[in-house]
C-alpha cells in the first residue's frame, strides 16, 4: 500500500507514502492539488525538513564538522511508515537512520498527521528529539494548488490573493539573491489586503513574508468565489510561489524555518529561523487548508 485515500462526503484526499506527501484534493471531481507536471514541477506538497529552502553551498556545520544537505532536506524523498489511518485520518512515520545520520547528526522522528474536515484538510507536524542532547530542526510546508482551476476557461488573472485584513495596504517581502535570503526587505502594494495575481508576481521566484495576524491567506476567483486557504498560526514565515509565466500552480508555504542569508557564514546552530528541541522532547504545530 503506497498510497492512502480520506474520504468524507464528496470530499477526498490521497497521500503517498513517498514523503507522506499530499498528492490529490477533491470536491466531487475536481481536483485542488497541482497534479506534478514532470515538465513544469514534478512534486505535490512536499514537506520540508529537517531545513528549509537552500544551504550555503548546500553546506553547514555543527561543533566543528562539515555536512551536505540539500535545498529543503531529505523528507520529501523518503519512504514513511504508516503508523495508523481510518477514512479521515492518516498518521506517517519517519525515523533517523544511517543515511539520515551522515546528512543530518540527530536522532529524530517526524510524524506527519492529516486529518480530512468537512471544509478541508488539518496538517500536523508532531517532530520528536529521540537523544540525550538538544536537537536543531526546521521544518515546513509546501503544498501547490492547481491555479486556475478550470484550464480551459480561466487564467491566474481571474484570481485574487486575500491576506484578509482589509487594512493591509502592503507587503514586506524578503528578496531572495541566489536562492537566498535578503534582509533588506522590499515593499509590495495592497488594496484591502488583496492583490491580483499575475505572472509578474513571481518574475523574482517567491513571494516571502513574515507571518501576519489573522496568519490566514486565501486564493480565490473573483467572480466565482471558487478556490483554496490556509490558516497558519503556528508558523513564522510564508512563501507564496509559481513559475512564470503560466505554470498552472500556486503554492502557499508556511515555514518555521528559511534559506540562509545571504551573509550566513555556515553555523548551524546561528542559522536564521533554526527551532531547538530539548533531549526526549517534541514539537507539534499543525496549519489547516480550506477549499470551496
Amino acid at each position: 500500500m503506497e498510497k492512502i485515500k480520506l474520504s468524507l462526503g464528496d470530499r477526498s484526499a490521497c497521500i503517498q507514502l513517498k514523503g507522506a506527501e499530499l498528492i490529490s484534493y477533491k470536491i466531487g471531481n475536481q481536483e485542488y492539488v497541482w497534479q506534478a507536471d514532470p515538465a513544469i514541477w514534478a512534486r505535490h506538497a512536499p514537506i520540508l525538513f529537517p531545513i528549509v529552502g537552500k544551504l550555503k553551498g548546500n553546506q553547514y556545520t555543527y561543533k566543528g564538522q562539515s555536512y551536505s544537505l540539500g535545498q529543503h532536506g531529505f523528507a520529501r524523498d523518503r519512504m514513511f511508515e504508516l503508523v495508523s489511518f481510518s477514512e479521515t485520518t492518516a498518521v506517517f512515520s519517519l525515523q533517523s537512520d544511517a543515511e539520515s545520520f551522515s546528512k543530518y547528526p540527530f536522532l529524530f522522528e517526524l510524524q506527519v498527521s492529516y486529518l480530512l474536515l468537512a471544509e478541508g484538510l488539518e496538517v500536523s507536524y508532531k517532530v520528536r528529539n529521540l537523544s540525550d542532547s538538544e536537537m536543531y530542526f526546521s521544518i515546513g510546508a509546501h503544498p501547490g494548488f492547481q491555479c486556475p482551476l478550470q484550464v480551459d476557461e480561466e487564467k491566474l488573472s481571474d484570481y485574487l490573493l486575500d491576506f484578509h485584513d482589509d487594512n493591509l495596504s502592503e507587503l514586506h517581502l524578503y528578496p531572495l539573491e541566489d536562492g537566498y535570503i535578503s534582509l533588506n526587505k522590499r515593499r509590495m502594494p495592497l488594496s484591502g489586503g488583496r492583490v491580483t495575481l499575475a505572472n509578474e508576481l513571481f518574475l523574482n521566484d517567491a513571494l516571502i513574508l513574515d507571518v501576519l495576524p489573522p496568519a490566514k491567506v486565501s486564493i480565490r476567483h473573483r467572480e466565482t468565489g471558487r478556490g483554496f486557504g490556509m490558516e497558519f498560526a503556528d508558523f513564522r514565515w510564508l512563501g507564496i510561489w509559481s513559475k512564470a509565466p503560466d505554470a498552472g500552480f500556486v503554492c502557499l508555504e508556511p515555514w518555521n524555518g528559511i534559506a540562509d542569508t545571504v551573509d550566513h557564514e555556515g553555523d548551524f546552530t546561528q542559522k536564521l529561523g533554526i527551532e531547538v528541541l530539548g533531549p526526549k522532547t517534541s514539537h507539534l504545530i499543525r496549519y489547516r487548508m480550506f477549499f470551496w
